[in-house]
């Protein structure tokens, strides 16, 4: 949000594709890979397809490093170059994960459409305010972004200071969320 004649804060929230991709990716060829944050699986499941040509060992090898890509590229929110286009540079250098996102492709896509949503607002404003009154004084200009995750569970990680991954069902509880966020804001103002 901002406001004329002052900076202010922003906080944008909601789904990614690359990082959607990317887990779905991990669970349809069951790779055995430790996200940081550690993630369950996608919810609702998949089931396990490994495509003709897709190597599992090689896909296992390179997701660490992609899904390293996928959330820089989440976190700064930049248009094009998406690590999760075959063409670009992210799967240029990662062919085995090139090939199955280049076959899960399509599949991926249909998952995202029937099962993937950001489900709502969060109290973003009522929290900023909440946190201003609290400490008498506007908070300082600050940028937040929370990745929503379609992953079983309730997940609320903070992967820097101002980028935060977040189950839909963490989202969808406003007595975990609102604090949750809360918190984060306060380290900010």
């Amino acid at each position: 949000m901002r406001f004329a004649g002052r900076e202010s804060w922003q906080v944008s929230h909601g789904t990614n594709h690359a990082v959607n991709t990317a887990l779905f990716v991990r669970d349809t060829l069951a790779l055995s890979v430790e996200t940081v944050p550690e993630l369950p699986g996608l919810d609702p499941s998949v089931p396990v397809v490994v495509p003709p040509g897709v190597d599992r060992a090689a896909s296992a090898e390179e997701w660490l490093g992609w899904w390293a890509d996928v959330l820089d590229h989440a976190r700064a929110e930049l248009p094009g170059g998406a690590p999760d286009d075959p063409a670009g540079p992210s799967l240029r250098v990662r062919p085995a994960l090139r090939a199955a996102v280049l076959a899960l492709r399509q599949a991926a896509v249909e998952y995202g459409e029937r099962y993937v949503a950001s489900r709502g607002a969060l109290p973003i404003g009522e929290v900023v305010r909440g946190v201003e009154g609290r400490i008498g004084r506007y908070v300082r200009p600050f940028r937040l972004v929370i990745t929503e995750v379609p992953v079983q569970g309730l997940v609320w990680e903070r992967m820097t200071g101002t980028h935060v991954i977040a189950s839909q069902r963490f989202l969808d509880d406003p007595a975990r969320s609102a604090p949750a966020l809360r918190a984060v804001v306060e380290s900010l103002a």
